[in-house]
This record gives structure tokens, sequence and C-alpha cells, in this order.
């Protein structure tokens, strides 16, 4: 009985092994994903520089 712990304990280990590598792998795929995802939205925006001034609600308007 004893050898079929032990066996079933080293299984367990290996597929707990090869979840955390899936999860591993899947977390730095969903980045990348993220990274071209925020790229695209950068050039779809119209490829503003970072320089350039955006108006917000705090900043004055100019006179119309």
């Amino acid at each position: 009985m004893s050898g079929l712990f032990e066996v079933a304990t080293w299984l367990i280990y290996a597929l707990a092994a090869v979840m955390m590598l899936a999860v591993i792998v899947a977390a730095v795929l969903a980045g990348l994903a993220l990274g071209f995802v925020a790229e695209f939205l950068r050039e779809l925006g119209g490829g503003r520089e970072e320089g350039d001034a955006q108006h917000t609600e705090d900043s004055p308007r100019p006179p119309e």
C-alpha cells in the first residue's frame, strides 16, 4: 500500500508542476497579447506623439 501511495503522490506532484508551467505560459502569452493590442490601439488613435497637447477639463479652453 505504501508503494501505491508514493506513486500517487509523485503523480500529483507532476500534475501540479505541469499546471504551474501552463499557467506561467498562459500569463506570458496574455502579456504579449496585451502588448500587441496596446500597440494596435496606439496606431489606431492617430499616432499621436508624446509631446502633443491634449485638452483636459482642467486646462483652460481657447477663446472661441
